[in-house]
């Protein structure tokens, strides 16, 4: 029999102290975060930082600095929802630190890994066991799998939809890197930003790993690609064979359907477009978005949604919530609207009398544009209603501009209509759609909106809140939509946040050039 030495026990203990110590520690070296040449001690600060000697965006730090909280431009929505308006952040200081410049290698840096150590760090998470493109390109074997278990985190996904010849100049990565930062990096709550790259060729087999790594090196930035996940219109079809569209105009959310069931580990996913911009810090916008639809009530819900807050005409909040509630009445939406096929999947709704239903719930969908009825306003797609008994009678919802936040709850249920069922509707009125069918929470963010001329409160009111009591924002021919006949006059082509115009352009030119403004959304922002 063979007898233990002292050397060996020695040795073995020594083996073992290592293990623990790699287990439980990362080396410290001096390259950037996710690169070859850097590892991390077990330090949350240095953690989530991209290079160990460059400063964080710490609150505390005179970046921030004081301003009016206004600008001198009709607008709707409140200046207070989306945070402090009379603490701006400058655009200098903000971005400067994320541009080319001669000692920092941006190449280097692995911003998916980044941001997997930040989050391990400050959420005592375990890295995954597998890469983020193992758990994606698994994914599009699924359906014969099985459904991924869900997870009980309460973490968000931020995904920035782009696709494969999106021009990454230095002006756009500067702000990529500085919104990736903001998110995941210096507010150290488990948030993770993805990029969602759509291949414009649908024949190319993504399913083909050489196929999927060159088209991975050919159209993302190096910095990028531990966070990017690539997807055509082949990955689509495959998954919803009984849709038969699957373009990005009119389908931009069965990729993130998709995403929701690779990494059930995120029970709310924001869906932000590369156009998009933030004068305030990104992360603070999103969760100050998000505080404001938990603290909702439902009653009457779906009609505030359904128009515009202009402060001026309506003076506070609270003073708008009453005179929407002394409008409707309790004749407004109260839990799944009905059909006559449509099985709700939702919470049961209480009896009209408790007063407080939904404030402190967690909203499954959030909008930043108001949910009205397309029913009767001659919008291009008001007609786009597809697999549902009631046809284009169905209860609908829809707001235009696909930036959301929705639940994994939410968007299971959209996936397994349009698997099972073969139901859908165009991108800006499925989320809603559904919202509206399960008798789930959806809040429309009245974040401020500024227009260009010198329009009166009722001369603005009169433009975008035409429409009936239910959804004063749609109607017949609302200014905010398309319509079949082209074009609606109205106040939108200078205005900071639509779906053209160029508005939102020059007001983030103004901020970039040194204006102090308060914390907006920009949108389209067409910088190179």
């Amino acid at each position: 029999m063979h007898r233990i030495s002292a050397t060996e026990v020695v040795m073995t203990i020594a083996i073992l102290a290592l293990f623990i110590i790699f287990e439980l520690t990362y080396h410290i070296s001096f390259g950037p975060v996710g690169s070859q040449h850097h590892s991390l001690a077990g330090d949350r600060p240095t953690a989530c930082k991209v290079w160990p000697n460059l400063p964080t965006l710490d609150p505390l730090q005179p970046i921030h600095t004081g301003c009016d909280g206004t600008i001198n431009l009709s607008h709707v929505g409140d200046f207070h929802v989306l945070g402090d308006p009379h603490r701006c952040l400058g655009a200098t200081a903000r971005l400067d630190r994320y541009r080319e410049v001669a000692d920092r290698k941006w190449s280097g840096v692995k911003w998916g890994e980044a941001q997997s150590l930040c989050a391990s760090f400050s959420q005592n998470l375990r890295p995954h066991e597998k890469s983020t493109h193992q758990r994606w390109r698994a994914s599009m074997h699924l359906r014969s799998q099985g459904i991924i278990p869900e997870k009980n985190d309460k973490r968000s996904a931020v995904v920035l939809r782009t696709w494969d010849d999106y021009e990454y100049t230095h002006t756009r990565l500067t702000w990529l890197r500085a919104l990736i930062a903001e998110v995941s990096l210096q507010r150290h709550d488990g948030h993770q930003v993805f990029l969602l790259v759509n291949i414009k060729d649908s024949e190319l087999d993504l399913e083909d790993r050489s196929v999927y790594d060159q088209a991975l090196q050919n159209f993302v930035p190096e910095e990028f690609r531990d966070m990017a996940l690539l997807f055509n219109e082949g990955t689509l079809k495959a998954w919803y064979p009984q849709i038969r569209e699957h373009g990005a105009q009119d389908q931009m959310y069965q990729a993130l359907q998709i995403f929701s069931y690779k990494f059930p580990e995120y029970n709310y996913i924001w869906q932000l477009e590369m156009d998009l911009r933030f004068t305030g810090h990104v992360h603070d916008t999103l969760a100050a978005s998000s505080a404001y639809a938990q603290a909702q009530g439902r009653r009457n819900l779906w009609e505030r949604n359904g128009r515009f807050y202009i402060p001026e005409l309506h003076g506070s909040r609270e003073n708008f919530l009453g005179m929407v509630d002394m409008e409707i009445g309790d004749t407004g939406v109260w839990g799944p609207a009905a059909t006559s096929e449509f099985v709700s999947e939702g919470p049961p709704q209480p009896p009209r009398t408790e007063r407080d239903w939904g404030v402190g719930e967690e909203a499954d969908l959030i909008t930043f544009m108001p949910m009205i009825d397309p029913i009767g306003t001659d919008w291009i797609y008001e007609t786009e209603v597809h697999g549902f008994k009631d046809g284009d009678q169905t209860p609908r919802r829809a707001a235009i501009i696909s930036i959301t936040r929705s639940s994994r709850r939410l968007l299971r249920l959209v996936d397994k209509a349009q698997r099972q069922q073969g139901q859908w509707l165009v991108s800006e009125a499925t989320l809603e759609t559904f919202s509206l069918l399960h008798g789930l929470k959806a809040v429309t963010i009245p974040h401020p909106i500024v227009f260009g001329g010198d329009l009166t409160p009722e001369e603005l009111d009169s433009a975008i809140n035409k429409g009936p009591s239910s959804n004063k924002a749609g109607g017949k021919l609302p200014s905010i939509l398309y319509s079949k006949e082209g074009w609606v006059p109205g106040p939108w082509w200078e205005a900071s946040y639509w779906f053209t115009g160029n508005g939102a352009q020059a007001l983030w030119e103004s901020y970039i050039g040194g204006a102090q403004l308060p914390p907006m959304l920009l949108h389209p922002v067409k910088e190179k």
